[in-house]
């Protein structure tokens, strides 16, 4: 059996631990963790505190390790893992010295331009939802008489 976690808090600390508990705008996994390291400080056991909050027992161990190594910083959630974006800056940048040109482009057609540049395949869905987010609207292309184009 793991020696007990001992937890000491300053009164600062566990204001600051009662206001992130009781605070409805912080996230809950938050307000439950910063409950823990207040059972804790009371003298409650990991896997009391455990039973308490409905956690597993390695959880609240390891929220409670957490606090001891970070403090504050340690109640906050972690970046949620996956893999690291595949959507450059200098994509972004290419696409638009794309558009700049005089050509009309579709997204199919800049989704092969940039798997020719970069070497990476990306859905058309993909390219036209980066061409939203970058300001760019779809317009219809149409064969418009010269007389059209010179009256504008």
């Amino acid at each position: 059996m793991p020696a007990p976690l001992r937890i000491h808090l300053s009164p600062e600390e566990n204001a600051q631990l009662r206001e992130l508990e009781t605070n409805p705008v912080v996230p809950h996994k938050v307000r439950r963790r910063a409950q823990a390291v207040r059972l804790a400080a009371q003298g409650w056991t990991a896997p009391r505190i455990a039973r308490h909050l409905g956690l597993d027992r390695a959880t609240a161990r390891r929220d409670l390790r957490r606090w001891l190594r970070q403090g504050l910083d340690g109640l906050a959630d972690g970046k949620a893992p996956g893999a690291k974006p595949r959507w450059t800056e200098a994509m972004t940048a290419y696409l638009q010295e794309l558009l700049s040109g005089d050509r009309a482009w579709t997204a199919p057609l800049l989704a092969e331009a940039l798997e020719g540049r970069f070497f990476t395949r990306f859905h058309p869905g993909t390219v036209r939802r980066r061409l939203l987010a970058l300001g760019y609207r779809w317009g219809r292309t149409r064969y418009v008489s010269v007389e059209t184009v010179w009256r504008r």
